[in-house]
């Protein structure tokens, strides 16, 4: 059976490029690394094998979700891993359901894939989202919401997904009333480094240029609308998850690690610039 024509959610991972390559090297590392770190802890070797791997995939989802905002830098995806490597000392584990939920949204959104969402994918991504909703996070409800409009309504759109988007739409809010919202104040450190980088994220995307990256299968340039709504409906999810505290943004830190990569890259390319005049 042919895989595409059921999914359009997978991008094949091509060890050719340098930065695939050290993203491999580097999450192995990660888990070698935090499997012996717990057996000389004393942990038993099942539980440290799942943790590790955990650890492993936070640094992966962190890396994968900046391709999806920032196809055009490898280079800020490796930042985000940089970044999502200090996370493990930081935060708690993440839910990395909500960054595999992320990853597909954003793929459906900037069709990076380079085909639309099959019905299979569509259904897939709405399950998860109510499972997560179910969960207590009424948020991704939400942002499920606006990213199947937004697919519906850009380029080459898919009609169906005004249907999903109402869908999403009518769980994110059932999952808000039945849990309404619980603001948590966090501490002024982390909400001021919060905002900054959500304000320069915006500057980021005010100020996007053209987009030379071509999609996986069709070889067609990305659309720049498409990866312009992404980052919106990235930056969307993390503001949401800002609401809840420091324990939502821990468990969405690979987001907010891809976020920080994209734009410390780009803070730096517009520094070096101006260095040279």
């Amino acid at each position: 059976m042919d895989t595409k024509k059921i999914s359009s959610l997978s991008r094949p991972l091509d060890t050719d490029y340098p930065d695939n390559r050290l993203i491999v090297l580097l999450c192995a590392m990660i888990f070698i690394a935090s499997v012996l770190f717990r057996m000389i802890s004393g942990d038993n070797l099942l539980p440290g094998i799942i943790w590790s791997a955990r650890d492993a995939l936070s640094v992966f989802f962190a890396w994968a979700l900046t391709k999806e905002i920032d196809p055009d830098h490898p280079e800020s995806a490796i930042i985000a891993a940089g970044v999502g490597i200090s996370g493990l000392f930081l935060f708690n584990y993440p839910n990395l359901l909500i960054a595999l939920l992320l990853v597909f949204l954003f793929r459906m959104v900037n069709r990076t894939v380079g085909v639309p969402l099959t019905l299979y994918d569509s259904i897939l991504i709405v399950i998860t989202g109510i499972y997560l909703v179910y969960t207590g996070k009424w948020m991704y409800g939400i942002v499920m919401s606006i990213a199947f409009f937004m697919d519906a309504i850009l380029t080459n759109p898919v009609k169906r997904h005004f249907l999903f988007a109402s869908i999403s739409l009518i769980a994110g809010l059932f999952g808000f009333y039945m849990k309404g919202i619980e603001i948590d104040l966090i501490s002024g450190y982390y909400i001021i480094v919060l905002l900054l980088l959500a304000l320069f994220f915006i500057f980021r995307i005010v100020l996007a240029g053209k987009s030379h990256s071509i999609s996986d299968r069709s070889g067609d340039p990305l659309s720049d609308k498409r990866i312009l709504v992404t980052c919106i409906v990235a930056l969307i999810a993390g503001l949401l998850a800002v609401l809840e505290g420091l324990t939502s943004i821990a468990a969405t830190f690979p987001l907010w690690a891809a976020i920080s990569g994209a734009t410390v890259f780009d803070i730096s390319q517009k520094l070096l610039k101006l260095t040279r005049y």
